[in-house]
Parts: structure tokens; sequence; C-alpha cells
């Protein structure tokens, strides 16, 4: 299958002897290191592939990390070939697995792109949207009426419902939760390609204080198109905070089930609230100037505050629900989230190209979860997807309707 905008199915190359064997000598070894080799003849992959990552995370981002006492060590390289031998495996077994058929009709989307903004417009987050719809439309086979687009281009029409404002991004999610024809169970895929940016919770938030033990802070924005505008009310328009996202999936997810997907290409690395000018083709902005933290949060909290089982946004005490959604990320919250392929059609997101080759490659089967999704995406040293939630290993979305699954 072939995906327009410089899409394309990923080439299925087989690895030489020497690689294949590599791989599997840093498998053994780090199964002796980790004392995972009671049976040598059965050495349980998985397990040793999970327990390098685990250990690798605990002291991120560095490229090396000491196991406990050990001599042997875990180097991004080690991971690497790790996942590599997973991925080969994978396609071994490729030609036994049966074919997938999906049932288009358990699938709803919301596909948010933005590049038109006033300050460091973008180039390819409209196209990267419509080469996502493509993707539901043509591999998945989803109903065009059941993907809303809201597509910040230069050629935008003056109060369309249809332009990713604030106020129509967070109206479509809410609608999600009262739409009578989603049925519980069904599949819902956000996909958001535009600048993201970051905030401390409060200007007294240091490093080492309890917001940022607690992983709350600095709380992570999408960015609107009319972001530091001036509203009706003379107010300037903040950005929307990844807790009212969260409200908004946690809601979602209680009226309709947590089947929700959301992909977000963009980044909100801590440090690009400190430049002043974010590198061009980085998906990245600085806070808004006109508002703050505070801003963002009330704004949150009104629009929301009267939903049942509502946890407030302005608590000082917020937790994310991780229940409630999937979130596969461009990055890891250190790195940056870049669009690459020069100007017009040809330019998008490094994450979504990586993402819509996977998804056409062959290699995903019935087994496939989010996180053997994350396996098979592109990783390099300055961006590597992230996945998380509470059902990250659950099968990856249009395979929870699979016909015979």
């Amino acid at each position: 299958m072939s995906i327009s905008n410089g899409y394309s199915m990923a080439p299925h190359t087989r690895p030489s002897p020497e690689e294949l064997r590599r791989c599997e000598a840093v498998e053994k070894k780090l199964a002796q290191s980790f004392r995972m080799d009671s049976d040598p003849q059965r050495i349980d992959s998985e397990a040793v592939l999970n327990e390098a990552r685990r250990r690798a995370t605990t002291r991120r981002p560095r490229p090396l990390i000491r196991i406990g006492k050990a001599r042997e060590s875990v180097t991004q390289d080690d991971i690497e070939d790790l996942e590599n031998l997973k991925l080969f495996r994978a396609r071994s077994n490729q030609s036994l697995a049966p074919a997938v058929l999906y049932h288009a009709s358990r699938f709803w989307a919301v596909l948010i792109g933005i590049d038109a903004y006033q300050s460091n417009p973008l180039h390819g987050c409209v196209s990267d949207a419509l080469t996502m719809k493509i993707l539901l439309t043509e591999k998945f086979g989803v109903p065009e009426h059941r993907i809303q687009c809201l597509l910040g281009s230069n050629n935008l029409t003056p109060g369309s419902s249809m332009t990713p404002s604030r106020a129509n991004i967070v109206n479509v999610l809410y609608n999600l939760i009262v739409n009578v024809e989603i049925q519980r169970g069904d599949n819902i895929i956000i996909y958001y390609a535009g600048h993201g940016s970051s905030y401390h919770c409060s200007p007294q938030c240091a490093p080492k204080s309890t917001c940022r033990k607690a992983r709350v802070c600095p709380i992570e924005a999408m960015c609107p198109i009319d972001r530091d505008m001036i509203d009706v009310h003379g107010r300037p328009i903040p950005d929307i905070s990844d807790r009212e996202l969260n409200a908004l999936f946690a809601q979602i997810s209680c009226a309709k089930g947590h089947k929700i997907t959301f992909l977000a290409d963009c980044c909100y690395a801590g440090g690009m609230s400190r430049d002043p000018s974010p590198p061009t083709g980085t998906r990245a902005m600085t806070p808004t100037s006109h508002s703050d933290v505070n801003d963002m949060l009330r704004a949150a909290h009104t629009r929301l505050r009267h939903l049942p089982r509502y946890r407030s946004v302005l608590s000082q005490d917020w937790q994310p629900d991780m229940s409630s959604h999937v979130l596969v990320a461009a990055c890891q919250d250190y790195q940056t989230a870049r669009e690459s392929g020069g100007g017009g059609d040809r330019c998008g997101g490094e994450f979504t190209r990586s993402l819509v080759d996977a998804l056409t490659s062959g290699e995903c089967n019935q087994g496939t979860t989010y996180q053997d999704l994350a396996d098979l995406l592109n990783r390099t040293h300055t961006q590597t997807p992230n996945v998380c939630g509470d059902h990250m290993n659950e099968p990856l979305w249009y395979l929870n309707t699979a016909t015979g699954f």
C-alpha cells in the first residue's frame, strides 16, 4: 500500500546471518547479566528486553547505564540490538499470521494539524493530518463521516467550526462524550500535529520541588492556532494543558470505554520554554506571552467543572488518569519532535512518517501491542517515540476490533 505525500510501505529487509548472530549474542550476554539464563536453550526474550529498558530508564537520558554492581553494562546499542532481534523474529513469523480484517464501523477519529501559527509557523502538520486520514480511510476502511479534521492552513475560513482554535478543539473532544452514535467499546483515535509547549506549575516550582517529584510539573500543553490572540471578552487565549486533555479523555472513557488512542506529533521539552527561538522545524513553542499557567488551568476548570467525576485541574495534588487512554508520542520528554523534507506537500513530521510506514508495512499482526508499535518506529538519539498508559500492552486500537480477535 502506498500513501501520498511521500509516505510508502517500509521495505522488508532481511538481516545478514552475521547481524542475526550478533544480536543473539547480545541477548545471551544480557540474559546472563540479568540472571535470566537458567535455561540457556529457552531465553525469555521479552523479559530480557523489558528488563534492559527498565534499567535504562532509571538513568535516562544518559547513553550508558550501569547494571547494579555487575561489570557488564547496557548501552543504547544493546537495546537497539534486542529490539532489532524482536523485529527480525516477528518478520520471520509474519507469513504464518492470518490476514486481519477490521470492523471499520467501530472507528472514530479526530485529526488536528496546525501549520499557520502567527509566530513560528510549521509546514507539514496539515499534510500529516491528511495523511492520517488517508491511512484510516484506505487501509482501515473508516467512513469519512466518522473522521473530523481540524486543519490550520494558510487558507482558513474565519469563524469555521473546523478551524483548530482552542474552543473548537475542546468542543470536538467534548462532543465525543455525548455523541450517541459512538457505542461503548468503539475505538477513538485522536491525532495531533502542531506545536507543544511546557509550563512550570508556578514560578516557585523549582527542580527539586514536590510537584516535580510527583511528575505533574512541568505542565505540558497543546498549542491551538489562536493562542495568545484576544477573545470576544478581551482576554488572551491560553494553550490547552495536558491536565485538560486528560480530564476530557477520562470523561470520554467513562462514557465510551477506554479504547482511546492519542497520537501526538509534537514535543513539550521543558528546555524549549527557556529558548526564545526554538530551532526551525521543531514542533515546540515557548509559553504564551499574554496568559500564564493559571489562566490556562482556569479556562479548563471553567469548561469542565460541571462534568460528572471531574477532578479539578486546579488541585495541588492532581494526578493523571492513565487508565482512560494510551498515548503514543513523538519523543521522550527530554527530546524534540521534528519535521523534515523541505516545504510544501513533501514536508512532514518524522514521527508521523515512521508511524505510517509501520502501520502499512504488514509487520503488525493480531498480537501487536502499543509497546510493540513503539519498537517498530524509527529511533534516533534525538527523537525516540514514547508510549504510556495502563493499556499500553494491549493490542493496537484496530486489532481490538479485528475479526476473530
